[in-house]
């Protein structure tokens, strides 16, 4: 909210509109230009690629944070110990994890399908390391992890 932003806070920032045929467009230019004066960078695109694209770097990431979450809760035999001991890394990832559930209830309703494609992705990588795990396949591991830090590193 109001209370965590900072003068800094859209600069070098990415601002994605998605206009459509019925968009007014002196309107969306004074939203590009607001943005822009704000220190944005701005793009437009198609809902449909919008979509896409968001429901893999955005609603993805919630939907495993709170799932992660929610697994740890569930090992009720030492869910508070192991939560008592959070720091850095699981706190930073399960962040998102304490976001508005009726918002993302909606927007994981409203981009259902390619929401559900993203997480058959998901699925299939976790099964992909679950399995290298359970066989002690640490070559396979070492290239999983390898893969993804790679593609870290070029964000």
């Amino acid at each position: 909210g109001f209370e965590a932003s900072f003068a800094e806070l859209f600069e070098n920032r990415m601002c994605v509109l998605t206009p459509t045929a019925a968009s007014d467009r002196t309107a969306l230019a004074r939203v590009k230009d607001l943005w822009e004066a704000a220190g944005s960078s701005v793009v437009s695109m198609d809902v449909d690629t919008h979509d896409k694209i968001f429901a893999a770097i955005s609603h993805l990431p919630h939907m495993v944070a709170f799932s992660l979450v929610n697994a740890i809760v569930d090992m009720k035999d030492y869910a508070r110990e192991t939560l008592q001991y959070s720091a850095g890394g699981f706190k930073d990832f399960t962040r998102i994890a304490a976001s508005d559930p009726i918002m993302w209830r909606d927007i994981a309703l409203m981009n259902r399908d390619n929401l559900l494609r993203t997480m058959d992705f998901f699925s299939r990588s976790i099964a992909a390391l679950q399995h290298a795990i359970e066989t002690s396949d640490g070559k396979k591991m070492q290239a999983f992890f390898q893969r993804a830090q790679d593609a870290r590193r070029k964000i």
